[in-house]
């Protein structure tokens, strides 16, 4: 019997696609990149401008793209570095976030921020760099005010400080400074070792020289003990006016510096002091004056009390025998 034979049926192809529509395709791209309100470039890696949207354009300082296609990336960058910046920052990672300023064709000056992410070949090398820049002139702007405005309030902020620290009158500590700065020395004192003499003052009869020859000479008087002060004893020796007519100072010991050095100085500069406006006026002051060991100090407090008890027996001596203005 003859074989026979079957014939394969020819398979009928579905309906094919229809060609892929590219053009169509580029063209909604192109529109949406468009219509981004950031400005979408590609480059080269040496800075020739490919592809570039209207918005950044405009954000150059161009008109119509192809005036921006004869320019480089780099005519914008007002720091050269910065463009290298970018490039090394592609070099080793696949996208970079930057901020920096750029010159718009006309040469005014606007900040930006660049996401940019590079695109490498087949060698490994960056072929292209695709980003997007967002102008940032207006945040930069804003924080420099803010900056600024931080700036002049820390400046008056320690114009306050200072002033709750020091007497207006004399210019000395105040009786809040004293503390502050006394604290730092005891602590200062005690890493090295060495005691500080803490001398309690008050200036004789300052009350009979207000109501005799009026306030304005007791001022007079009040900002010569302070320059008294400032002129006898050291720049780091700490010095308050604490009171209304009280005054204290913080020495720390040492070799050229002992206690009746250190009163002999201040007395010596009272007994040297004139006022031309009351030549016939004397300036005279009672002390008292204690040693302390900043390894056993309790209270600062404790110690002023205690010059203070001290500089009142030698007023009330000095009473006694007449010996006051």
């Amino acid at each position: 019997m003859a074989e026979r034979q079957y014939k394969r049926p020819k398979r009928t192809p579905p309906d094919a696609p229809a060609a892929p529509t590219f053009r169509v395709g580029e063209d909604r791209y192109k529109a949406l990149v468009e219509q981004l309100p950031v400005g979408v470039y590609r480059t080269t890696p040496d800075g020739m401008i490919i592809e570039a949207n209207a918005v950044l354009v405009r954000m150059l300082g161009h008109k119509r793209p192809q005036a921006l296609f004869n320019c480089n990336v780099k005519d914008f960058y007002v720091r050269d570095e910065d463009h290298t910046r970018v490039i090394k920052t592609l070099s080793s990672k696949p996208t970079s976030f930057l901020e920096f300023e750029l010159r718009r064709a006309d040469g005014r000056r606007f900040w930006v921020r660049d996401y940019c992410r590079g695109v490498k070949g087949p060698d490994g090398s960056i072929h292209h760099l695709d980003g997007i820049l967002v102008d940032i002139t207006e945040t930069k702007t804003a924080e420099r005010k803010l900056e600024l405005t931080l700036r002049k309030l820390q400046v008056t902020n320690e114009k306050l400080e200072n002033l709750s620290l020091t007497d207006h009158l004399t210019g000395l500590n105040n009786r809040r400074g004293f503390f502050t700065f006394g604290l730092q020395q005891m602590k200062f004192a005690k890493r090295l070792k060495e005691d500080n003499y803490l001398v309690f003052l008050d200036i004789d009869c300052l009350k009979e020289v207000n109501d005799s020859h009026g306030h304005a000479v007791g001022d007079l008087l009040l900002k010569g003990v302070a320059a008294i002060l400032r002129n006898t004893l050291r720049e780091s020796d700490v010095i308050g006016r604490i009171g209304g007519d009280e005054f204290a100072v913080l020495a720390m010991r040492s070799k050229g510096l002992g206690e009746r050095a250190l009163l002999s100085r201040i007395e010596e500069g009272a007994q040297a002091f004139r006022l031309k406006k009351c030549p016939h006026l004397r300036l005279s002051m009672s002390m008292g004056l204690v040693r302390v060991d900043p390894q056993k100090y309790q209270q600062l407090d404790d110690f002023l009390a205690h010059a203070d008890f001290l500089m009142y027996q030698q007023k009330r001596s000095k009473e006694s025998q007449g010996n006051t203005p």
